[in-house]
């Protein structure tokens, strides 16, 4: 079936994002992860959804800024997508010691869904959103060390409804309506190790799922290059790259 082969391609493409792929049966591996999958598409689809999400401060002196995942999110999973994020207060300026301030926020939409819709007959509808919006304070404790903590509201939706069911690895599925919220407290630390260029580690932690994700990242004047990491999720480690810029 042409939805199988979807399924299938999608997983397969994705699998380097387990860091010992190259040492197991890919078939098997991706069989498995299907399976995981349709048992709860929701989560699986919400992992790609927080490596696009921008949870750090502005760097000092900036006002506000943009960001687009490209990897995993735009390629391969089709994550159509865009964050922003603004000062509302930089450190200090109102009174000494006063954190800075950022609101960030974004949306995406997944393409791959419309041409699956599109090009196959069984499908009569297929929709993968989601939106998120966060506050974030930082404090600099040193010249070039920040803490950061904050605030993440994210939510998902997944819907799938087909004309006739479909055996997809053993399971008979012909819909689901899934959906994905929660309430995230973030913390972390930032170093800067020059001009335009950072590294930090952060821990996120969500309040209804009681689920612990964890990110390091590098990034500079256009790129952040990171690796999130979800213990309880079907791909652990995620490697990241995202796009910004900053003004």
């Amino acid at each position: 079936m042409k939805k199988t082969i979807i399924i299938y391609t999608f997983i397969l493409s994705i699998l380097p994002c387990i860091s010992y792929a190259n040492s197991i049966d890919l078939g098997a591996k991706a069989t498995q992860i299907a399976g995981e999958i349709i048992a709860n598409p929701a989560a699986f689809f919400y992992e790609f959804q927080q490596d696009l999400e921008t949870t750090t401060p502005l760097p000092p002196g900036k006002t506000y800024g943009f960001q687009t995942g490209i990897f995993p999110t735009l390629l391969p999973a089709t994550y159509a997508n865009l964050s922003g994020k603004y000062r509302l207060h930089g450190e200090g300026r109102i009174s000494p010691g006063l954190p800075q301030l950022d609101i960030a926020g974004g949306y995406w939409n997944m393409m791959a869904t419309k041409i699956a819709t599109e090009q196959s007959k069984d499908i009569n509808s297929l929709d993968f959103n989601g939106y998120y919006i966060d506050l974030i304070m930082s404090s600099s404790v040193s010249p070039k060390i920040r803490t950061f903590y904050g605030y993440k509201y994210s939510q998902l939706k997944a819907s799938l409804k087909l004309n006739k069911a479909v055996d997809i690895v053993g399971a008979q599925v012909t819909s689901f309506d899934a959906g994905f919220r929660d309430d995230f407290l973030i913390a972390g630390i930032e170093h800067i190790t020059s001009i335009n260029k950072f590294w930090s580690i952060q821990m996120n932690y969500g309040i209804k799922e009681q689920v612990l994700a964890s990110k390091i990242s590098w990034y500079g004047k256009y790129f952040e290059f990171g690796l999130n990491i979800y213990p309880e999720g079907i791909l652990v480690i995620h490697p990241v790259v995202n796009f910004h810029l900053n003004f």
